[in-house]
This record gives C-alpha cells, structure tokens and sequence, in this order.
C-alpha cells in the first residue's frame, strides 16, 4: 500500500510537486530530495492569485492529530479537519474521483514520510475570494479504478487524477473555460519573474498532440527519467511542467494517458 502511495505521490498525483522544494536551476524544477512532503511552497498573489497561498507541511510532524478520514476529506474535499477551505490549486475537484484504495495508499505513504519540522505559514486569501473559496469544497465522488485492459476508461482516470486539464485548461475570471479544456494557454509566472503557458493536449494535429504516436509520447516523458538534472544557466528556459517527476509514471499509464487524450475533442486553439 504504501508502495502504491509513493508512486502516485511522486509521480501521478504529485503531492510533492507543490508539498516540497524545488530545485529552479535544474530543468523542470525536480523536487529536492530530503524535502518530500515539507511545504513553504507560495503562490503569491504577485503571480496572479487572490492572495497568498502556502503548500502545507504534509509530514507526520504536521499531521500527527489527523485521522485517515480528515486526511481523505483534505484530499478529495478539499476541506481541513478544522472546516476551513483549500484553495483549489490544491487539485481536489480532480482528486475527489480517487479510488478509495488508492486515496488510502497515498494517506499510508504520507504516514510513512520522515517527519520533517517546518511551520509554514497560514494562506492569506484576499476578499471576496475568502468568501467564494468556502464554497468550491464538494463532497467526494470516488470511482472504482478502471481495468487496464479498459484503456480509454484507465486513461481518462488517471489524467483526471493527475489533473492534467488543472493546467492544460485556460481559465477566465478563476474559471475554466470547458469549451477549452485541455487546450492549453494558462500562463504561469516562474520564481524569476518569467512567464510560460501551458500546452493544446488535445489531438488536434496543427496545435495540439494529434502528430505525436504514442510511442513518441512515452518517450516525450521518459526522456527526463535519465536526464533529470540538466542545469538551467542564468536566462535559460524553464518550464514549471514536472517532466522529471511524471518520468517515473509507468510506460502503461503513459500510454493510458494518451489514449484517452486521442478521444478528447481536438481543439484548433494557439495556446501561445
């Protein structure tokens, strides 16, 4: 179970892409390791965000007084054990879907976490946003993990729980715009001030991902398996798009990934 919690967390899910510390002068920022799980991270309000929101520290230092069903609830509602709101960065609309078993292999991974002390600080959302935010909390929905051999229904799973249209889904007004979903243009404000936005996923053969086969796919993200610490020299491109941590996805969920992305509608949208 446990074992099953490291690989989502690190590489499907990604809880410690935000609830650790990045490594900016490395490609893709790769979490830094001794860091799992920590938090500090903030998105500030500087970068586009109605306040200024901290990733929490999510080792047993912090969560020590949290039963299992108040860490499900944080997870796939987005509620805390106190009734306090998540600031939907923190993707639990996309999490609520989780199979229980698997929601219960990330809360057993998270226990396991060596205890690091680090007291984050609380978020600070601006008004009226402090109020809206208590409003997007919902009550989980979670699904039955697909068979593999359903690919296209496997597929679809775990791009929603790895929240791949979190990012690759431009928004307007703090909301996503569905027609676009997966369609990239999010911009994103790296920690050096500089801009990047996000990528059309969708199968569309002039802007998306419609030329790539999946074996090209794979290999898109494998790439960073054996290349994970290509350094970034002062005025270098950075991308906040984790390669290094979906490099250790498995070559199956990959490819379930791009399978169900070929079903999705493509969409003739520049995202640049």
């Amino acid at each position: 179970q446990i074992t099953r919690g490291e690989y989502l967390a690190n590489h499907v899910t990604l809880c410690m892409d935000c609830h650790s510390t990045r490594d900016w002068d490395i490609y893709s920022a790769p979490m830094m390791p001794g860091t799992e799980g920590k938090g500090g991270d903030v998105f500030p309000e500087e970068a586009g965000f109605p306040g200024t929101y901290y990733a929490p520290n999510i080792t047993p230092s912090a969560l020590s007084g949290w039963s299992d069903a108040e860490l499900y609830r944080a997870i796939a509602s987005g509620q805390t054990k106190h009734d306090e709101a998540l600031f939907p960065l923190m993707p639990y609309l996309s999490y609520s879907t989780l199979d229980v078993e698997d929601a219960k292999a990330i809360i057993a991974y998270l226990k396991a976490l060596k205890p690091i002390e680090n007291d984050v600080p609380r978020s600070k959302p601006t008004f009226p946003f402090s109020l809206i935010m208590k409003t997007i909390p919902t009550k989980a929905q979670p699904i039955q993990r697909p068979e593999i051999s359903d690919s296209i229904a496997y597929g679809k799973y775990i791009t929603t729980i790895a929240a791949c249209a979190d990012c690759h889904t431009p928004m307007e007004k703090g909301q996503p715009i569905e027609h676009l979903t997966f369609a990239g243009g999010m911009e994103f404000t790296l920690p050096n001030g500089k801009k990047v936005i996000s990528a059309n996923i969708t199968p569309d053969k002039e802007f998306g991902i419609g030329a790539l086969n999946k074996n090209d796919f794979i290999k898109m993200f494998k790439f960073y398996e054996n290349n994970n610490s290509l350094r970034v020299n002062e005025g270098e491109f950075n991308t906040i798009m984790p390669w290094v941590m979906y490099a250790g996805m498995t070559e199956n969920d990959l490819g379930a990934i791009y399978t169900y992305l070929r079903t999705v509608t493509p969409i003739k949208y520049n995202s640049e």
